[in-house]
């Protein structure tokens, strides 16, 4: 087929590893072997000559800063450099509504050539129907950029392999491992002579403090001392001082000796939620926590009504700006503290980004499978992680030193909009390819970039993203929701105090007796067989 020439131009360029200039543009014929410099340097009339121009049809959640369209910058540089075109199904920004029009798209039986989302577990179901196409060969044949970085990184593979041992997968890999961090108004511990919490109970001492002190200075007792955008989540993060981990929605479930445990069924969890029952009874905690949006916590903050919260490093370097700049006399900044150490001396936290933390699929039915994988391998490769990290050289960034640098359009946009959002103005989305911690370190300050790296020595692994079989999934989805909201309903009632913590037990018994047993034991089957 005179197309599939044209993305061996990208094999050609993901191959040779040399500047864009010398190999980005090159003509190349179907063959796997490595182009020289010569023939990589052939001109652009020799591309239009030689080869046809293909277009893909592909799925992808949109970005709330900009609809994605064939006239975005990165995605005309794209087009430009491979010769693939592109027809873009966008699907909603939200969780909820982006799954329902995946749900939907993959029930008409019209898939498009290329599907992208970052919920693993659906597109494993939807791949062990047959719906994508099986990458082991074409992995193996036509991606050396990828399979480079899978052969070091074996991790990586039992990541993206489904439970029929196949790969379905090309991932989006990212490079920043410290997610949420513990933060606090370092100017409100100096007005007060406060020193940084370590354990627990100078969590306490601090928070209560912030609360009866008037940091703020308004003369008022208005102090809300610690908030959250996170509902149960950014408060039951205080469990992980007692050793528990699994308290955010999406990872309900830990590994300890090999065993994978329920966080709520765990003795444990009781000694956490009387020490955050205390903080909440006391007026420490924010009140609303499980109703608070984005909105309402960054309110908290910019208000001065809140001190300390749990989220990530780039929020604790930007948030000490958009505090002052609301509040002419403040001096307000944010330090990051390690995670409070727990009655054992436990010290650690379970925040992370997952390396694997998107996954691209590929019609079964496509006719390009073997030009959409050396398409996707270019990204993997350095040029095209340049691309897909720093946008276009001259345009979003340049290089300075031997590192990219963000132009001033995209460093300081008129507008205040973040880097982020310029760089999805310019149509940089996360399907597949490395990322570049590069990417992030541009984003902060020295100070916030030593912080989220000191903070990786606390981190301890998560529960790994599992496959299942038809049969387990039956089993937690005949089981799990109800458990779930069972499980919500009483936690917020023992930490607001409207259920006595003498009850835990029997809170326990009800979730063996709603199935909570049955659901470990498909996820201890589905561990087991990860790490064989």
């Amino acid at each position: 087929m005179v197309a599939k020439k044209v993305v061996a131009l990208v094999l050609a360029s993901a191959v040779c590893l040399t500047a864009f200039s010398g190999c980005g543009n090159s003509a190349s014929d179907n063959s796997q072997s490595t182009v020289s410099s010569e023939t990589a340097g052939e001109s652009e009339s020799a591309k239009e000559e030689n080869n046809e121009n293909i277009t893909v049809s592909m799925f992808l959640q949109d970005s709330a800063d900009q609809a994605i369209s064939t006239d975005l910058p990165i995605i005309q540089e794209i087009t430009k450099r491979t010769g693939v075109n592109f027809e873009f199904v966008a699907a909603p920004n939200t969780e909820d509504q982006f799954r329902e029009k995946f749900n939907v798209t993959v029930a008409s039986g019209d898939i498009p050539d290329i599907m992208v989302s970052t919920y693993r577990d659906d597109m494993m179901k939807v791949a062990e129907q047959g719906t994508f196409a099986a990458l082991d060969d074409y992995i193996d044949q036509y991606a050396p950029n990828l399979k480079k970085i899978l052969d070091e990184n074996p991790d990586y593979i039992r990541d993206i392999r489904a439970s029929d041992g196949n790969i379905y997968f090309m991932p989006f890999i990212g490079a920043v491992k410290t997610f949420k961090v513990w933060m606090l108004r370092g100017d409100w511990l100096d007005k007060l002579g406060l020193e940084v919490p370590v354990t627990l109970d100078d969590w306490y001492n601090v928070l209560k403090a912030f609360k009866e002190q008037d940091p703020n200075g308004n003369g008022e007792a208005d102090e809300i001392p610690y908030t959250t955008r996170n509902t149960q989540a950014g408060v039951l993060a205080f469990m992980e001082a007692f050793g528990i981990s699994g308290f955010e929605a999406n990872e309900q479930f830990f590994i300890e000796d090999g065993q994978v445990k329920y966080a709520y069924t765990d003795p444990r969890c009781k000694e956490a939620l009387e020490f955050i029952n205390k903080l909440y009874s006391e007026g420490l905690i924010d009140s609303e926590y499980a109703t608070n949006d984005t909105n309402v916590w960054l309110s908290r903050l910019t208000n001065e009504v809140s001190g300390a919260c749990q989220d990530t490093t780039a929020r604790a370097y930007s948030l000490g700006t958009q505090v002052r700049a609301a509040n002419a006399d403040s001096d307000a900044y944010f330090v990051v503290v390690a995670p409070p150490k727990g009655p054992d001396g436990t010290q650690m936290t379970t925040s992370q980004m997952q390396a694997i933390r998107g996954f691209t699929a590929i019609s079964a039915d496509s006719p390009y499978i073997k030009e959409i994988v050396q398409l996707f391998d270019y990204f993997y490769s350095e040029e095209g992680s340049l691309l897909m990290n720093f946008g276009i050289e001259g345009e979003t960034y340049t290089m300075e030193n031997g590192k990219p640098t963000y132009t001033e359009n995209i460093a300081n946009d008129s507008q205040g909009r973040s880097i982020l959002s310029m760089l999805n103005i310019y149509g940089h989305r996360e399907w597949a390819y490395k990322q570049d911690i590069g990417y992030e370190d541009a984003l902060l300050d020295e100070t916030y970039v030593n912080y989220r790296n000191d903070m990786e020595q606390y981190i301890r692994p998560t529960i790994p993203a599992l496959s299942f079989t038809e049969e387990e999934r039956e089993v937690i989805n005949s089981t799990y929701t109800e458990i779930q909201t069972y499980k919500d309903e009483m936690i917020n009632k023992f930490i607001m105090g409207k259920e006595p913590l003498d009850n835990f037990d029997s809170f326990v018994q009800t979730l063996k007796n709603m199935g909570i047993d049955d659901v470990l034991a498909v996820e201890q089957a589905a561990y087991d067989r990860y790490v064989k």
